[in-house]
């Protein structure tokens, strides 16, 4: 396998010096256990990403009023900018990140430990893995002097911590670049060009060999495992290995068409929920629906609330949180109401569902008793 510092020099020959002065210190990757190509491939797709291709170890705020929108906006963070504020916010880097991320984002704030004025644009993204937060660089001995981790001595260190913290060698081991992604993005921003990278850094740790398919050397995964059974069960003629490969991809995309998703191949909650939904309504042998006998007595279903399956109560309590969330950012008295108008929505649902399974589970009707 090429070294760290070897690879980089091939994928970005314009990278910040004090980044490949940093991917020259391998001893820095073996104390990470860093050391096998999935890892190495994993670990350096994901600082790629965010560090638009191995240049910058400064988080940049200098955005446009769309961009901001897209990244801060309402229904995508904690912050919920709106789109007036995004167009006073543009291109301002201090005030934006005191917005996002400072005082005036208290929840945010508090997360990442940032108590002050001025915490927000100090204690912003750095380092390879852009480090966010005083909490974060004071784990790293850095709140006196945030700068220092754009330095080859330091760029490294927060990427190294925070990929040993969350268990990412693991997740790199098995190949899961999205759980990745979840683990240092916090959402999955910018999946498609992680993904993009992943897959011009895996040819080059082969030393000149082919490369064999990566998701081949993964190790198994037990979830992948389950996955596929699933699929099995609803009638795709995949293997049970525990690897996330080509037949489990097809078979995913396609169930995703057939039920009205997104055909991404990619497992997600949505998908992974609606599988979970079709198999308690389907017969594991066959995949035809299987129909119970009614009760003798439908139960009564309360004014204004709909009779709806788990799988949609699920869904709609979910739409409901993220709203919920949405609203939370708000600081203004609209927010609360609207966030408070929100969780009477999720009651009603809740109401619905007790009527529909829970009740009558309880105290099964009884047939009517002739007259």
């Amino acid at each position: 396998m090429q070294s760290p510092v070897s690879i980089l020099r091939q994928l970005a020959p314009k990278a910040a010096p004090a980044l490949v002065a940093a991917f020259g210190r391998t001893f820095d990757f073996q104390v990470a256990d860093v050391t096998t190509p999935l890892r190495l491939a994993q670990f350096m797709a994901q600082i790629a990403c965010e560090t638009q291709g191995f240049t910058k170890l400064r988080e940049s705020g200098k955005y446009s009023a769309k961009r901001i929108s897209e990244v801060f906006g309402v229904g995508r963070h904690s912050a919920a900018v709106t789109p007036a504020e995004a167009a006073r916010l543009a291109g301002d880097e201090r005030t934006l990140f005191e917005r996002v991320y400072g005082i005036g984002n208290p929840s945010k704030a508090k997360e990442l430990g940032n108590l002050y004025s001025g915490d927000g644009y100090a204690y912003r993204g750095g380092g390879a893995m852009h480090s966010t937060g005083r909490n974060a660089y004071t784990r790293l001995g850095l709140d006196e002097n945030p700068d220092l981790i754009e330095t080859a001595e330091h760029c490294l260190r927060g990427a190294f911590d925070h990929w040993t913290r969350t268990g990412c060698n693991r997740l790199a081991d098995l190949n899961d670049i999205r759980a990745i992604t979840k683990k240092v993005n916090g959402g999955y921003n910018g999946y498609d060009d992680r993904v993009a990278w992943f897959n011009r850094i895996w040819p080059l740790l082969r030393d000149g060999s082919a490369a064999p398919e990566s998701w081949k050397v993964a190790q198994a995964s037990e979830t992948t495992r389950v996955l596929q059974t699933q699929l099995r069960q609803l009638g795709y003629d995949i293997k049970a290995d525990g690897l996330y490969g080509p037949a489990t991809t097809g078979a995913i995309v396609a169930f995703q068409k057939a039920n009205g998703l997104k055909a991404d191949g990619i497992a997600g909650d949505l998908t992974t929920t609606t599988i979970a939904a079709r198999i308690a309504g389907t017969s594991p042998a066959t995949g035809t629906v299987t129909v119970s006998d009614p009760p003798a007595i439908a139960p009564p279903v309360a004014a204004g609330v709909s009779t709806i399956t788990l799988a949609e109560a699920g869904q709609q309590i979910a739409d409901k949180a993220d709203v919920v969330n949405t609203y939370a950012g708000l600081s203004d008295a609209v927010g609360y109401f609207a966030a408070g108008l929100t969780a009477i929505g999720v009651t009603v649902i809740v109401i619905g569902i007790a009527r529909t399974y829970i009740i009558p589970a309880i105290w099964p009707a009884r047939a009517p008793v002739p007259e």
